[in-house]
């Protein structure tokens, strides 16, 4: 992989000296950043760009390129990738559009480019993509133009599905001041995808903070366990949601799991920080250029009492505690004040007129043993105090770095001054103390996830390979419940008795064995809603209501069941996911999980450790634990079931979807009882 970001010989395609040419911007983009290798520019005529002559055979290269980027027509790319296997060519880029992208009838296209790739043993990117840069090279190979005056390089590296969100992370990060190191477009994803290359950046001694941009996963299940190996940030724009409502949502667990709180409830197991939009992006690609946030006690200090009310919600809303200042801060504070305003803590400063004296009050802040971070809002003149906050800004950079603590630091000013308070120093600036404190939040969430979590995650996922999951389009069938029991048996669940009975005779020997009351249910198993379907019963006495309610019911097969004591309802489900595999979910019964979507889903195998952070996860454990005197449900046999219903799932990649609804969880040494089961499968 290092060949594409560190060639000496690079090979472009699709050259020509017309101004319109797209080629043509990727030879002058690499002149422009002093590329230090060397260039050909190949293509169909002569000509001259960026003072080197185009040249109209590969052959008349005496020297085999280490890469190859090709920008030319769809139909001719076949072509000139068999002329770069024949040369000897390795590493290529396909930057050209018009695959299947655009139509499927192009599939054969990238069918030619898989059978070349193969015989010529090559590694491609694209096609349809932008190429990558690596700034420290003069590596620039998109086919838009950029330039090395407002592109800073740093240690922020970035994988895109998309040019676009390329093209807006190098406009914003010069808006920023934030240095770009790596940036990667893999479009169509055709032989390698965002796994390939976030294993090579977790490696890269170069990059600090990766960012992504993705459409969909690849290997949902491999891309976790890369993203869980590494301590290095991870920022996840996932974009292309499908609620599950489009979906006709024949289980809860299907309606409940919806694909990307899938994707929700793994990223966050891996510790991956995922963001709603490129500006949310950004701002974590700000704040993680600075020392970690290393506990919840923020000193907020602002100029005024409105920034001071905002900052102290923003703390709120985020998870921050105030910190306690120590009477040494106070009285070394006061000694700058004119003490017309209360010193508290949000700390208003706004009878402090001189800005130079806002160093001193912020290294007193961070020397606090109990502050862990400061937010700091600057309100000021642009007219008359733009030099003296440029000034602040730098010693705020110097503080966060001498005292290992992050200074989340806001400023506004006139346009004019705008990009000079930015670029002021190698550090981050914010216009909003929400954005600040939602970013802030995201470098606490990181320092807090532990090694051993990063730790188990590999583990458990690694128990059951990492290959790409699909969902077979074959047919699909519904276990019987006899079927259904029986499976869950032999994983250790607790089954009320039960039995199987066509007739009122075979209903009337099934309830001699089992004895009243009893639960009737039709075991059909196209009727998946029992109870909207009028196909349940409960609490049957004797045999003439018996007989009465197989009657009122009208099924082919029915289901006889004991009852079972009451206890707490929770729903326990399984769903073979198209990205990730099979995931667990749980959740309280009722209008818990169907209507307050209360519930906790992680990919599976689980184990006792996971399972008891999905119970503790949820809003409703206060229930299972004993609430206004109730007595507290079995958690050791809750737990264990879920581990149970984990290995079930791992065991059988058949299963499509899983219900367990309800599982009746019983007093504290009781155990839990599974009362209806539904189980769909491959053919």
């Amino acid at each position: 992989m290092r060949t594409f970001f560190y060639p000496e010989k690079v090979a472009i395609f699709g050259v020509s000296d017309a101004p319109s040419n797209l080629a043509r911007v990727i030879v002058e983009n690499l002149e422009r950043f002093k590329f230090r290798g060397k260039v050909f520019p190949v293509g169909s005529h002569k000509g001259t760009v960026a003072g080197k002559d185009i040249i109209l055979d590969i052959d008349e290269i005496e020297d085999i390129p280490d890469l190859a980027v090709l920008l030319v027509p769809a139909a001719r790319v076949p072509e000139a990738l068999e002329r770069c296997a024949e040369k000897g060519i390795h590493h290529v880029i396909i930057e050209t559009g018009g695959f299947s992208e655009l139509d499927d009838k192009k599939k054969i296209l990238e069918a030619d480019i898989r059978r070349i790739s193969l015989m010529g043993n090559m590694k491609i990117i694209g096609p349809n993509c932008f190429g990558v840069s690596n700034f420290e090279k003069g590596l620039v190979l998109p086919f838009f133009i950029l330039k090395p005056d407002y592109m800073k390089t740093g240690h922020i590296s970035l994988i895109s599905q998309s040019g676009g969100v390329v093209y807006d992370t190098c406009m914003l990060a010069s808006h920023e001041n934030l240095g770009l190191n790596k940036l990667i477009s893999i479009g169509n994803k055709l032989l390698l995808n965002e796994n390939d290359f976030l294993e090579y950046l977790i490696s890269d001694p170069r990059t600090r903070i990766i960012g992504l941009y993705l459409e969909n996963f690849s290997e949902g299940r491999r891309f976790v366990e890369i993203a869980a190996s590494t301590d290095k940030p991870i920022i996840l724009l996932k974009t292309n949601r499908s609620p599950a409502g489009r979906e006709i949502a024949q289980f809860h667990t299907t309606a409940l799991a919806g694909n990307d709180l899938v994707a929700e409830a793994a990223l966050k197991e891996a510790g991956i920080h995922r963001v709603q939009n490129l500006a949310e992006m950004i701002d974590a690609y700000k704040v993680f250029t600075l020392p970690p946030l290393q506990g919840r006690r923020l000193a907020l200090i602002t100029r005024s009492g409105g920034h001071g009310v905002l900052s102290a919600d923003s703390a709120h809303r985020y998870g921050f505690d105030l910190a306690v200042f120590s009477d040494t801060f106070y009285n070394a504070v006061k000694e700058k004040k004119i003490n017309v305003i209360r010193a508290t803590n949000p700390l208003d400063v706004g009878d402090v007129y001189q800005i130079d004296a806002y160093t001193g009050i912020l290294e007193k802040a961070l020397q606090e043993k109990g502050v862990d971070g400061v937010a700091f809002i600057v309100t000021f003149s642009s007219e008359s105090d733009g030099s003296r906050v440029q000034r602040f800004i730098e010693d705020a950079a110097t503080l966060t770095r001498s005292y290992a603590k992050p200074v989340a630091l806001c400023a506004i000013s006139n346009r004019e001054q705008w990009l000079a308070i930015r670029g002021t120093a190698d550090f981050p600036v914010f216009t909003d103390i929400d954005h600040a404190l939602h970013a802030l939040r995201k470098s606490l969430d990181h320092y807090d996830i532990s090694p051993l979590k990063r730790v188990s995650i590999q583990g458990r996922l690694k128990d059951t390979g990492s290959q790409k999951v699909s969902l077979s389009s074959a047919s699909a069938r519904f276990m019987g419940p006899d079927e259904a029991f029986r499976l869950l048996e032999g994983y250790g669940l607790n089954i009320p008795s039960y039995g199987i009975a066509e007739t009122p005779d075979g209903a009337r020997l099934l309830t001699g064995k089992i004895g009243f009351p009893v639960a009737l249910k039709t075991a059909s198993p196209l009727i998946l809603h029992k109870t909207e379907n009028k196909g349940v019963a409960l609490n049957i006495a004797d045999e003439d209501r018996l007989v009465h309610s197989m009657a009122a019911m009208n099924s082919e097969k029915y289901l006889i069941q004991s009852m079972v004591p009451p206890g707490h309802e929770v729903i326990v489900g399984g769903k073979r996911d198209s990205e990730f595999g099979h995931i667990l979910l749980f959740g309280l019964g009722g209008i818990f999980v169907e209507v307050l979507q209360d519930s906790a889903i992680r990919l599976v195998p689980v184990d006792e450790k996971t399972a008891e952070e999905m119970i503790n996860e949820i809003r409703g454990s206060a229930i299972l634990k004993g609430f206004r005197g109730k007595p507290a449900a079995d958690m050791n046999a809750l737990t264990k079931a879920l581990v149970n219903i984990s290995r079930l799932l791992t065991d059988h990649p058949e299963i499509r979807s899983l219900d367990i609804n309800p599982l009746i969880v019983h007093e504290e040494g009781k155990g839990c009882t599974v009362v209806d089961v539904k189980i769909e499968t491959d053919c």
